[in-house]
């Protein structure tokens, strides 16, 4: 039996931990209760957030006590069939790398270039940190904090890594994709942070408006269980593609797929 934590989280979500780190295994875990537990329609079980290593589900007390829920929980995770494959979007996300904003940002903060930092502490060239970044898949294993702001952990060595800043920023412009240690994340709105800055996308990751197709299903476009796909881009290509998006006519590349663990990740 795989074994869980329990956690409470306020007054109507509990918390399924499936361990202390973050790997694609215990991922693959979470999502498999995931599926169960929406598959056993149980009464008062109002959503589920899956993340890196954990499920929070929230439920409502007055349908479902909590001794009642993690029962049902235990029984779903003593009889859970491990999961070795997933539906997976790949999903290719534009990136200006060292792009004008996030240098702004990093001066305007009195921190060097992000892009220089990043060549530094891991001992390569400019151009090979951008290289490690958009030469690997990343797997989606959390959404959350914001609105489309997603982790991602890469899918194989990437050989990149960087710390977060000692002190957040007071401010990050919105469409910046970031990295802290391997994962890379996203800001969706104008917000403090403390991620190392990449470049900036110019697609839309959220979308109120929902003026793409892409975002029939809701104003969030990212998934856990997603794969992004970064490919570096150009200036002019930035401002062609953001024209684009704004006018609605930008076309999202999002291809359905399925991701596979392999044998190294069980």
């Amino acid at each position: 039996m795989t074994e869980i934590v329990f956690r409470s989280l306020g007054d109507l979500e509990l918390c399924v931990e499936f361990g202390d780190r973050i790997d694609l295994a215990l991922n693959f875990r979470v999502l498999a209760l995931d599926r169960a537990l929406k598959d056993a329609k149980v009464p008062g079980m109002r959503e589920t957030v899956p993340t890196h290593r954990s499920l929070g589900v929230v439920y409502d007390p007055v349908l479902i006590r909590r001794r009642d829920l993690e029962r049902v929980l235990t029984d779903l995770v003593t009889d859970l069939v491990e999961l070795t494959e997933f539906p997976s979007r790949l999903v290719t996300i534009p990136v200006w790398y060292d792009d004008p904003w996030s240098r702004e940002c990093a001066r305007a903060h009195g921190v060097g270039n992000n892009i220089d930092y990043l060549a530094e502490v891991n001992g390569v060239p400019r151009e090979e940190v951008v290289a490690r970044h958009a030469g690997v898949l990343h797997w989606v294993s959390a959404v959350g904090f914001q609105p489309s702001t997603y982790q991602a952990v890469p899918l194989g060595e990437m050989g990149l890594t960087g710390p977060k800043y000692e002190r957040p920023r007071k401010w990050t412009d919105p469409g910046i994709v970031c990295l802290a240690g391997t994962i890379t994340s996203y800001y969706p709105v104008r917000s403090p942070g403390g991620y190392q800055l990449l470049g900036r996308t110019p697609i839309d990751l959220f979308d109120p408006s929902r003026r793409n197709a892409a975002f029939a299903d809701g104003p969030v476009l990212p998934r856990v269980g997603d794969r992004h796909r970064y490919v570096p881009i150009s200036g002019e290509e930035y401002e062609e593609i953001r024209a684009a998006v704004v006018s609605g006519r930008y076309e999202y590349q999002i291809e359905a797929g399925v991701h596979r663990l392999a044998a190294a990740d069980a």
